[in-house]
């Protein structure tokens, strides 16, 4: 069971070109099978044979809880390909972000800055009305961060909270300002392009 890997699926799309509908959707159950499991790196497995298929052309808005789940594994290599999934497939009205929130949250505090970062690219791709609102404090934080590439993604990151959620201007406003003689070249891109 669960034989195939990203590589052996996409040699048999390739090789299947005559019953490639088939074929896919015998992968499907096959990945529908491993995101049932309790195996973290089978369901990362389903997941990333999942990002391909979408790119393909296929839904994969069914598995956006498998994809919640994924994202908050502890290990980092899991989480990355789960926060890749979720800017890949979901949207501003996905119903199940409102879980994700305080998974957010913490990642975004994380003292790992790659965390934090996944986690700021992963928002600026699916950012709600109702996650803009929740989260703008922590970006504003992170904003003040001691590391320049995470201030610089919490700076563009905000742009498409501020789109989303308008109110959170008056209060980051005066800091992405000060950014503006932020000694690091990034972060002044940033600030200007965002105001």
């Amino acid at each position: 069971m669960f034989e195939k890997n990203l590589h052996d699926l996409v040699r048999g799309i390739r090789t299947n070109k005559n019953n490639e509908a088939k074929f896919i959707s015998s992968c499907i159950e096959e990945i529908r099978n491993e995101i049932k499991t309790d195996n973290m790196a089978l369901k990362c497995q389903g997941i990333t044979k999942l990002v391909y298929l979408q790119m393909l052309g296929y839904d994969m808005s069914w598995s956006n809880f498998n994809t919640i789940e994924v994202m908050s594994a502890t290990k980092f290599t899991f989480k990355r390909v789960g926060y890749l999934a979720a800017s890949q497939s979901f949207h501003e009205n996905t119903d199940l972000l409102m879980l994700a929130t305080n998974m957010i949250r913490k990642d975004l505090c994380s003292v790992n800055q790659y965390e934090s970062s996944l986690a700021l690219t992963g928002l600026s791709c699916f950012v709600s009305h109702e996650l803009a609102r929740d989260l703008s404090s922590d970006l504003m934080t992170l904003i003040s961060s001691s590391r320049p590439f995470i201030r610089k993604k919490a700076i563009l990151t905000m742009y498409k909270v501020l789109l989303k959620f308008p109110d959170a201007l008056r209060p980051a406003f005066p800091r992405i300002k000060e950014k503006l003689d932020d000694p690091d070249p990034g972060v002044q891109c940033a600030a200007v392009n965002v105001i």
